[in-house]
């Protein structure tokens, strides 16, 4: 049970420039749950993979893990990995990622988490309006859209239930209001859409999708290639 509570949070831990959840992209490896002591091993497509990717999910990892109200300790292990050592000290003593690789970067990671959530945001909208379109709705009634509109879409459309929940999930991310009032789709500043703009920002937005979807097909592959189709270990609360 307390494992399956474990693997519900890693399942809202997201690769950052893949924009999908670490569970679905197979990096999970291991999970240990030892009382209150939550132990969770990751690994990544190769040796060689970004180490500030790296570091923004093993601090989501324990971040996430650590949110259960029965965990006390949670310690993430990356492996494989030609930096694990600095990441997995770095996020168990809870330094910034400058200080964990003190001479070769500097400072956090903010930064880099808002690119990834603006390239999130606009290939989770764009997912969004595409599937109203083929809906039949006309881009007025699509920028006439507010929160409340969404939500109640949810209800009705198993397909569009899912794509709402990120976007909105996005959103929130990125501070945009979500009331049920509030309009459905923005620019990432807030700012209003104009329904005779809304082709040209879903052919920028197309552009961002399809480049995320290509690495996470491309890093799947490689991930296999590395490690075959092995089932992550499992160990049960003792």
């Amino acid at each position: 049970m307390r494992v399956e509570e474990v693997y519900a949070r890693l399942q809202q831990v997201y690769d950052p420039e893949l924009d999908r959840p670490v569970t679905d992209l197979g990096f999970i490896s291991g999970v240990d749950v030892d009382g209150p002591v939550v132990r969770v091993r990751f690994r990544l497509p190769t040796y060689w993979c970004s180490p500030n990717f790296a570091y923004i999910m093993a601090e989501d990892i324990r971040d996430r893990v650590r949110e259960l109200p029965w965990v006390s300790e949670v310690q993430v292990r990356l492996e494989d990995h030609f930096a694990a050592d600095e990441v997995n000290a770095g996020v168990a003593t809870g330094r910034p990622f400058g200080a964990a690789f003190s001479g070769l970067a500097d400072g956090n990671l903010e930064d880099l988490r808002w690119l990834f959530r603006l390239k999130a945001f606009l290939a989770r909208q764009e997912r969004l309006v595409r599937l109203l379109i083929r809906r039949g709705l006309s881009d007025d009634e699509i920028v006439a859209m507010c929160v409340a509109d969404l939500r109640r879409l949810a209800e009705s459309d198993a397909e569009a239930g899912d794509l709402v929940d990120r976007y909105l999930g996005i959103c929130r991310e990125m501070g945009l209001e979500d009331l049920p009032t509030a309009p459905a789709f923005t620019r990432e500043n807030g700012l209003l859409l104009n329904p005779a703009q809304l082709r040209d920002v879903l052919r920028e937005a197309r552009r961002t999708r399809i480049s995320m979807e290509f690495n996470a097909q491309f890093c799947q592959g490689l991930l296999r290639t590395r490690y075959g189709s092995a089932e992550p270990e499992t160990v049960q609360p003792r």
